[in-house]
């Protein structure tokens, strides 16, 4: 049986007693490397085993975006006097950063994320990452041209992500 484990909402996150929600297991830090740049990481608020969902809720609420979409808001932004256009930029520049593309080829969609995860660091060493990507491994060790299974069940691996290994207490939670 897999865990989940979330963030807390705003609102609903410590009382005056301040202990922990039985449910949040994530902190937000925002620290200050030796260059004096700001970075914001998730850590983990107690243990996680390997295979663990990894905020699922926050996951599921995020946005779809299609490539033809993003096309559109780009073009919006090369209309001259448009006072407006630093407001489509941002919304540019937050899908780029927090979105991603469908593993299914051509689809043409993205997600973004808008919940807690959006604030993880990123990395493209799969060894320093300790969450990933929720797809069970094909027998093939390769994603089929076409599986009705694969098909049906996308959108959950597209976003869903789990605990690549266990992960401590205090351990900043890291995306590949």
């Amino acid at each position: 049986e897999r865990k989940v484990f979330e963030f807390a909402v705003d609102g609903e996150d410590e009382e005056d007693d301040n202990e922990k929600p039985e449910w949040r297991s994530f902190e937000i830090k925002t620290l200050t490397d030796d260059d004096g740049e700001e970075h914001t990481s998730v850590y983990a608020l107690e243990d996680i085993p390997e295979g663990s969902y990894i905020a699922p809720y926050d996951l599921a609420g995020s946005f779809v975006i299609r490539d033809e979409s993003i096309d559109n808001l780009k073009k919006n932004t090369e209309i001259a006097g448009e006072d407006r256009v630093v407001v489509i930029e941002d919304m540019l520049e937050f899908v780029d950063r927090h979105g991603h593309a469908s593993m299914a080829d051509g689809s043409g969609v993205n997600y973004v994320e808008v919940g807690g995860t959006f604030a993880m660091r990123r990395t493209a060493d799969e060894g320093e990452a300790n969450v990933g990507r929720w797809m069970p491994p094909h027998p093939s060790g390769n994603i089929p041209v076409y599986s009705p299974v694969y098909e049906r069940h996308m959108m959950s691996f597209d976003l869903f992500l789990v605990a690549t290994r266990d992960i401590k207490k205090g351990e900043e939670v890291v995306n590949h």
